[in-house]
């Protein structure tokens, strides 16, 4: 098994059990709280306990570790950018932009650790077949469709990780369809207009 899959693999087979999955829940919004008010490094095992409710052992039903619990809740938080059946993909590319900005201290906090592996690979999951269908008119699809992926994740990632103010939604869709309108053409008719284009330098 590689690192990645280690990483990615469940702590347990979800239980089918809807008092399980009620407790799997609230042990995931602890955690997904948590990450949004401090750093991982600065959360504990405890910490999310006692905010679920639940006890450490409980808690070890479900998730292998702190990291665990923490990636599983960012990554159960992208159920609503999943796509439609037929989506235009820069919808949930743009969902994914608006998710970005909504949680930027998320990311500030995730950022560096074991957990952001674990969520960037969650990404990668919802984002390859969007990335596929817009590269699929291109030699290479497959290959050119993990490069534009990887260049998606890091233009979400590194405004987050920055000094500065985050950045807001739609400058992140900004940045991303100028990207985008290289490889498949204007999402919108006429494309971006000069002063949008100028966008990517702010």
């Amino acid at each position: 098994m590689s690192t990645n899959e280690g990483l990615r693999a469940p702590a347990r087979t979800d239980s089918a059990d809807p008092r399980a999955a009620r407790v799997r829940d609230r042990l995931r919004s602890a955690a997904f709280e948590l990450i949004e008010q401090r750093r991982v490094e600065r959360i504990s095992v405890s910490d999310i306990t006692q905010l679920a409710g639940v006890s450490r052992q409980v808690f070890y039903q479900h998730f292998r570790d702190r990291d665990d619990a923490v990636a599983q809740a960012v990554a159960a938080s992208f159920r609503e950018l999943t796509p439609g059946d037929g989506e235009d993909p820069r919808a949930v590319i743009h969902r994914l932009c608006e998710f970005s900005a909504r949680h930027a201290e998320l990311y500030r906090n995730l950022y560096p650790s074991a957990a952001s592996q674990q969520t960037a690979n969650a990404y990668r999951d919802l984002l390859h077949p969007a990335c596929i269908r817009l590269v699929d008119h291109l030699p290479n699809p497959a290959t050119l469709a993990d490069f534009v992926l990887g260049g998606i994740i890091e233009l979400l990632r590194l405004p987050a990780e920055g000094s500065g103010a985050p950045a807001t939604a739609e400058l992140l869709r900004r940045r991303v369809d100028a990207c985008l309108d290289v490889l498949s053409g204007p999402s919108i008719p006429g494309g971006l207009d000069s002063a949008s284009g100028s966008e990517l330098n702010t």
